[in-house]
């Protein structure tokens, strides 16, 4: 009986010894935290969501801060990403009907974003059409991460690339010439460019520029840029402000709608029949003033995506001034 009450005794100091040692931590927060993207491509403009970071383990939920957005190059912090910049959003389809402008302020929301969010329950990664306002080139980001076992912080836990999108897309461009006075003998013109050249600190104005090839444009004014008449212009897909005539161009103001592709309209129409699908739009710079003799009829369809100023530059290569 004796050695039976020394082998309890010893158990028993065993399971006291063990009690001792348990830890008093509750929960686990591992030191290796990770999103399942090693470097995220976003273009701008773009909304773009990561999945919640990769717990690896550790206790969730887990509650995420972000400390800085950095330049991946200098690590230089950057608050870019946290300002909130105006987006405009459909409510409903703008139509060849709405060609005022309290109709299309109808049909297009506004809200204010910044070009990133961070979710704190799981921290998801969110970026938003408001990047296009940010500059292009390779972040990364800083965050504390904390749960019930405690808080860690973590560097460069998620590197991200901004890639510059398209200010403007040239869909469709091409020239002819005819007849001055008649509308016959159409020929092919080969010899011609089209620039685009975009501020995006200026006035919300397309300009549209005619040039020979000196780089000497043509003069609306004097009439020597003029519309066809059973065909759209720029103004036709673009209604809302009045079109300004210069002696260097053509103007068209048009509405704060960033976030979304200008011009909006689905369609318009041109007397009795009716354009859709993408804005083409028709000019003519008159035979008499001309070196060639001939009506020139340059024709392009271009989309905008960012707001400011365009200068669209139709240049003759081989016509000068008459």
């Amino acid at each position: 009986m004796k050695k039976r009450s020394f082998i309890i005794g010893i158990a028993g100091l065993s399971v006291l010894v063990l009690n001792s040692c348990k830890s008093d931590q509750v929960g686990y927060l591992n030191e290796n935290l990770r999103y399942n993207v090693e470097n995220l491509q976003v273009n701008q403009g773009a909304v773009v969501y990561t999945d919640a970071i990769v717990a690896n383990g550790s206790t969730t939920p887990l509650t995420v801060n972000l400390l800085a957005v950095r330049n991946k190059e200098t690590g230089e912090v950057t608050t870019e990403f946290t300002k909130e910049h105006e987006i405009s959003t459909y409510l409903a389809e703008v139509t060849w009907r709405d060609t005022t402008l309290d109709q299309l302020n109808a049909k297009i929301g506004k809200a204010k974003y910044p070009p990133m969010m961070l979710n704190a329950t799981g921290g998801r990664v969110g970026f938003t059409q408001a990047t296009q306002f940010v500059t292009p080139g390779q972040y990364t980001i800083d965050v504390e991460v904390s749960n019930v076992a405690g808080q860690k912080k973590f560097k460069s836990i998620l590197d991200f690339n901004i890639i510059g999108a398209k200010k403007e897309d040239i869909l469709f461009k091409s020239c002819t010439s005819s007849d001055y006075g008649a509308e016959a003998n159409f020929l092919p013109y080969t010899d011609y460019e089209i620039s685009v050249e975009h501020q995006p600190e200026g006035e919300n104005k397309i300009i549209y520029v005619w040039e020979d090839k000196n780089g000497k444009p043509f003069n609306p004014k004097k009439g020597e840029v003029i519309k066809r008449g059973d065909r759209p212009t720029f103004k036709n897909w673009s209604p809302y402000y009045p079109e300004e005539v210069t002696e260097t161009g053509l103007v068209y103001r048009y509405p704060n709608v960033s976030g979304l592709v200008y011009p909006i309209m689905n369609g318009t129409y041109v007397g009795t029949q009716f354009w859709s699908g993408d804005p083409i739009s028709y000019y003519r710079i008159v035979g008499t003033a001309n070196s060639l003799g001939r009506n020139l009829n340059p024709v392009s369809t271009i989309k905008y995506y960012r707001s400011g100023t365009y200068t669209v530059r139709f240049r003759f290569l081989t016509i000068t001034h008459s």
